[in-house]
């Protein structure tokens, strides 16, 4: 459990997994995230979490929940972009590190809250980096997308599934049957709006579903693309298409 005396260990923590150079940022960020996550709780769980946090950080979980019911882990990286005045991107790193130092400090109540959100909020309470390959730690850092070079490029596709291209970009072609289409397609959706990054879909024939990924602002593929064609590619094993 985390008490006052180990505030330094839990911002240190922040620090390390969030990539933030000063204690005042790590706490910024904690804040920051411990208010944004408290719009999605109940008051059981809000008070769950305020009782394992050091007392200058319990005041961010206090407070009636102002979200419906039905909120999305988007919505949360949204909600967290907008209190850190940052982009998505870097919103939900940074919710990632301040989340899976929680979860560290006391896995018993980052269990509970897994099971008592959304599974969609699952992979925030994942650090940095330790999620599915390949991560965001480079981009989110540097609080922008960083594109790849052909051998970062390279060792990426490797972990994907039939994808091809350049640092110019890449795509995957699918056959699938088109009354299988609509559900894929939803997922890859959901994938854009958690990630906020978009992809590129086209249909060369009546069974095939072509997904392209750059970043289109840098013309290139960064580690966000990457991180999207993976989704993409759960989505495809998720709907059993097998291509």
């Amino acid at each position: 459990m985390i008490v006052s005396a180990q505030y330094q260990e839990f911002t240190d923590g922040v620090m390390r997994r969030a990539s933030v150079p000063t204690t005042q940022e790590a706490r910024e960020a904690s804040t920051h995230a411990l208010e944004s996550l408290a719009q999605h709780l109940d008051g059981l769980d809000r008070e769950q979490v305020a009782s394992v946090l050091p007392p200058t950080l319990r005041d961010a979980v206090v407070g009636e929940s102002s979200t419906p019911e039905g909120s999305t882990a988007p919505d949360l990286v949204q909600e967290m972009s907008r209190r850190a005045s940052c982009p998505p991107e870097r919103a939900r790193y940074l919710l990632e590190a301040v989340l899976s130092e929680i979860v560290t400090a006391d896995p018993a109540l980052g269990d509970s809250l897994r099971h008592r959100l959304p599974q969609e909020f699952a992979p925030l309470f994942t650090a940095p980096g330790q999620g599915a390959p390949p991560d965001l730690n480079a981009a989110a850092a540097e609080n922008k997308p960083r594109p790849l070079d052909p051998d970062e490029l390279e060792r990426a596709l490797g972990q994907l599934e039939n994808w091809r291209g350049s640092t110019a970009g890449i795509a995957r072609e699918i056959s699938l049957p088109q009354d299988r289409q609509r559900p894929l397609l939803a997922r890859v959706r959901a994938a854009e709006e958690e990630l906020s990054h978009h992809v590129n879909v086209t249909h060369p024939g009546a069974d095939l579903v072509r997904f392209e990924v750059r970043t289109r602002s840098l013309g290139s593929v960064t580690e966000l693309d990457m991180r999207l064609a993976a989704r993409i590619d759960e989505a495809v094993r998720a709907v059993g298409s097998g291509g």
